[in-house]
């Protein structure tokens, strides 16, 4: 097999013995990921495969590890190789077919296919630093020879059975030189384990829950996707909020691994993630369910990864990364919350979708990918609608009604002079809610506490040195930071500008609406939940689990507390501002902002007790805010679908944004107008400009990020994948100055 860098292409052959060179890919401190060539030894030749760990001489760095991706009988000119020292394991950790998987996504994506190995594959697995991790056991075999304290030890032993190690000698109250005077007796026997360090550890194994009864919609919802399971297709289940999806994709689950096959189940957030993961480790069993995020740790993911490779996990849930697992025998892909933002890699590169890349991996195991949600993006509907995939739950589970919204205008707040974040209605709600022994949901879309620090005096906004952006006031660190390239300083009390002391922060970001909900109800328990308050490996988990189990009052949060959240005993959600997001320059603001809006509405009144929603906002009149007042989906999809065919957004076009970047502002503009140009000639020499639309170049929304000045120029492409080729092969012919970034985002999730 032989791979080229330029083209990423992969040809099929997966054995060395015809060869005479193999290609590694290794990760090297200061260089990256990177792929050199090697001499296959005679020996080698009959059992070398794609996929191997092996050992190979690098420079004054001695020995280092790496795996084959790929063989071929040239080497670049200039160029001496040097013998690959040892295979380390015989078995591979991936294959052709994963290899070819991942050739794919460098190609859609326009990136190298070290881009995206480096991606998929852990950094640490590459380097070798990740071992597996063994434990010792010590068991009693016989008192004979044995002294009298020497008995005395050997029946805690024998009593207490086979055990580690390390909990015997204090178990015992003995030292480690005495056990092993009583394995040299023969008396005892230490023998060595290796242990798999599995992140679902913290879910304590309990007998399997059984599964409900699937009620007359869950039923016809799951006979549709039983037809379909065995062959590819994009199956969307469009449920409202609290209908019982995830039972129905329990039961797909049920009947896929009854045929043999495993599943991949993707989920937007972590914490989503880990409360379904625990759900399907208590429904199908520990030992059978593994999780994959970038939360769980290298060991545990160096382990999971073994377990997968083994073909030992039947059911892996995880976050976009997930996608990239090699889990082998696929039958089903689901994706819960397809709607999410963040399903989209925005940096670094690869700039993947894991809901299209998912499509790929279950077009090449030929099995369906199962989509669900309550507000499902615009473009997943429309493809499900028009090729008969669509299934639809159209009631809440047990007929429970949806929650009564109500939408408080601010503006006559303020004219009744209350300034303060929250309005009175909401205020009296949450007292009565608390009074009756519910819970509260309270969203703020924002992190931080304020969205941007002002002098008062003379009026500047305190920015981002790097970035065109305010810095975010943080309460709990006093300190500003910017949430796109992470630069952080002290908070300031003096203006840059004019020195003056009348420094205010404005804005109002999820850490206000804590301390202020704190003053506002100081006798009830209070949490946070968002990527600032996670300060812990598994805090979210605890967050989740305390609330679920009533130890939290309110749970204030961002959007992640609109996801998949069932508690029966949340009768009452509050946004803030269900103005955020509407407001964006962008064609999927609105999208955005009903989604999320109909989400967190969802969380309310899922059990016997009817839900109530606040929508604090000053402009209550707004479309995509009536429209999640009524949770009417399909209403909103045709008004937004119409404007996007009337503007040919997509599904009526895939854009394709490109992203010319420097530190000098006038460089980048130029060379964005220069590609645009020469990009706009080609289209009209091949009367292109009716299915291909150039537009820009303009400045980016954040102009400025992380030093680098932005332009960007979007492209619509009707020409599907003949159009995207197109576009990219003139994109591969562009040669740039050093000081010149070229970013390419295919399909990008929003254009600021």
């Amino acid at each position: 097999m032989t791979l080229n860098k330029k083209e990423n292409k992969i040809e099929e052959q997966q054995e060395g013995m015809l060869n005479k060179y193999a290609l590694v890919l290794t990760s090297i401190k200061g260089i990256g990921v990177k792929t050199f060539s090697y001499l296959i030894p005679e020996d080698m030749k009959p059992v070398i495969k794609v996929g191997q760990p092996v050992s190979v001489p690098f420079g004054r760095m001695g020995l280092i590890n790496a795996y084959i991706v790929g063989f071929s009988n040239y080497l670049p000119e200039g160029i001496k190789a040097k013998n690959i020292s040892k295979i380390l394991d015989y078995t591979p950790i991936f294959d052709i077919k994963y290899l070819k998987f991942l050739e794919w996504v460098a190609d859609y994506y326009f990136c190298s296919i070290q881009n995206v190995l480096e991606c998929a594959v852990p950094v640490k697995f590459l380097s070798g630093m990740q071992k597996e991790q063994t434990e010792k056991f010590i068991e009693f075999k016989t008192f004979d020879n044995a002294t009298k304290r020497q008995i005395e030890i050997l029946k805690i032993l024998q009593e207490t059975g086979k055990t580690k190690l390390i909990n015997f000698e204090k178990q015992a109250k003995t030292t480690r030189a005495t056990l092993n005077k009583l394995v040299n007796l023969g008396c005892a026997q230490i023998t060595e384990k290796q242990i798999f360090r599995n992140p679902l550890e913290i879910f304590k194994q309990q007998e399997l829950e059984p599964f409900p009864k699937l009620l007359e919609e869950q039923q016809n919802a799951y006979n549709e996707i039983e037809k379909r399971l065995g062959s590819y297709n994009n199956i969307l289940l469009h449920g409202v909020t609290s209908s019982g999806k995830t039972e129905v994709y329990f039961a797909a689950i049920k009947k896929v691994m009854e045929q043999g096959k495993n599943v991949l189940f993707l989920a937007p957030e972590i914490a989503l993630a880990s409360v379904l993961t625990q759900r399907m480790a208590r429904r199908f069993g520990i030992e059978k369910t593994a999780i994959w995020h970038s939360s769980i740790s290298d060991g545990e993911k160096f382990d999971v990864w073994n377990k997968i490779k083994n073909n030992e996990i039947r059911i892996l849930a995880g976050a976009r990364s997930a996608v990239f697992a090699p889990l082998k025998n696929i039958g089903l892909i689901i994706i819960d919350e397809e709607h999410d933002s963040s399903y989209k890699q925005t940096m670094p590169s690869p700039r993947y979708d894991a809901k299209k890349v998912a499509q790929k991996l279950a077009e090449l195991n030929n099995c369906p990918v199962l989509s669900g949600s309550a507000t499902p993006d615009i473009n997943t509907y429309y493809y499900a609608k028009n090729s008969g995939n669509l299934i639809e739950m159209k009631k809440r589970y047990n007929d429970y009604p949806l929650a009564k919204v109500r939408v408080v205008d601010m503006r006559e707040e303020r004219f009744r002079a209350n300034n303060g974040i929250f309005s009175r209605a909401l205020v009296s709600a949450i007292e009565q809610n608390l009074r009756d022994k519910k819970q509260t949901i309270l969203l703020m879309n924002r992190r931080g506490f304020s969205t941007y620090t002002q002098c008062m005096a003379c009026g500047e906004v305190i920015q981002c040195p790097k970035c065109a952006i305010p810095l975010i006031f943080h309460s709990q660190t006093q300190t500003l930071k910017c949430h796109y390239c992470e630069h952080e300083q002290p908070m300031i009390t003096e203006c840059p500008k004019c020195g003056s002391d009348a420094i205010r922060n404005c804005g109002t970001g999820v850490q206000r609406v804590e301390l202020v909900a704190q003053k506002l109800f100081p006798d009830c328990n209070i949490a946070r939940l968002d990527s600032d308050s996670l300060s812990k490996k598994n805090q979210h988990i605890e967050i989740l689990n305390d609330f679920r189990k009533g130890k939290i009052d309110i749970l204030i949060g961002t959007q992640m507390l609109a996801k998949g959240l069932d508690n029966p005993n949340v009768t009452l959600v509050g946004v803030i501002n269900a103005d955020n997001g509407f407001n964006l320059p962008d064609f999927r603001s609105c999208e955005r902002g009903f989604q999320l809006l109909t989400q967190v509405a969802g969380r309310a009144g899922r059990g016997d007790n009817p839900g109530e929603v606040y929508f604090q906002t000053y402009n209550p009149d707004f479309f995509g805010l009536e429209t999640a007042k009524e949770q009417d989906y399909e209403t909103f999809y045709k008004t937004e679908i119409q404007a996007r065919e009337n503007f040919d957004y997509p599904p009526f076009s895939q854009i394709i944004r490109i992203i010319l970047s420097s530190k000098n502002q006038y460089r980048a503009e130029r060379s964005a107008q220069e590609i645009a140009m020469r990009l706009n000639d080609i289209v009209d020499n091949r009367q292109l400009t009716e299915p291909i639309a150039v537009l820009g170049p303009n400045p980016c929304v954040i102009e400025r990020l992380q030093e680098y000045y932005r332009f960007q120029i979007l492209i619509k492409n009707k020409l599907e994948e003949k159009g995207r080729r197109f576009i990219l092969n003139f994109l591969a012919q562009i040669k740039l100055p050093e000081d010149i970034r070229l970013t390419i985002d295919v399909d990008p999730i929003d254009i600021l």
